[in-house]
């Protein structure tokens, strides 16, 4: 046996594998869940505030729901009135939840959000409610016309709705960590 075709035989088996094995890019993580297009309008005592939660299913989450585990989100809505120079003004917040589950009987997807059922037919639809959100605040105080007003917005998991064993699971899983920034944008008073 000669030494020079074993150090030949290691250099193919290293290039081998280096072909085989996807490139460091490829295990980039997934983007981070976020808060886009938050606006709204206010009109007498309320805020009527739009806004969109975006990459927060990740492929684990919607194989779970569509195995029947209920996914909920608590999301906190806050309206301040801005002043230069000076601090802003609460006028109202609201922590508002809505969850998600397939009943596996029906073969539809329950949305429920604010006292509401609703039913889905599909996963797509069940995914764009959960994430294409209207939340009305009750607003504290004066609402003066013409005046910048801004809402803010930020969202979670909602660890509390998931059974006692999957709850241990997601504990340890980073794949389950859904949670936002705060998110801001103007509200139009009229």
């Amino acid at each position: 046996m000669c030494p020079g075709g074993v150090e030949v035989r290691v250099l193919l088996a290293f290039f081998t594998l280096s072909l085989m094995s996807p490139p460091g890019w490829a295990f980039a993580e997934p983007a981070s869940p976020t808060i886009s297009n938050v606006g709204g309008t206010i009109h007498g005592k309320e805020a009527r505030v739009r806004f969109r939660l975006r990459n927060a299913f990740t492929p684990e989450m919607v194989e779970a729901l569509k195995s029947g585990i209920e996914i909920s989100f608590r999301i906190t809505v806050e309206v301040k009135r801005i002043h230069r120079n000076w601090f802003n003004v609460s006028m109202g917040e609201i922590q508002y939840t809505q969850s998600i589950r397939y009943d596996v009987l029906s073969k539809v997807y329950r949305f429920h959000h604010g006292g509401e059922n609703d039913l889905l037919p599909d996963v797509q639809s069940a995914l764009d409610r959960m994430t294409r959100l209207e939340v009305t605040v009750p607003l504290t105080g004066e609402v003066a016309r013409g005046k910048p007003y801004q809402a803010g917005v930020r969202a979670r998991l909602d660890r509390v709705g998931l059974s006692e064993p999957l709850r241990s699971i997601i504990f340890f899983s980073s794949l389950w960590d859904v949670e936002t920034d705060w998110a801001h944008g103007p509200l139009h008073a009229p």
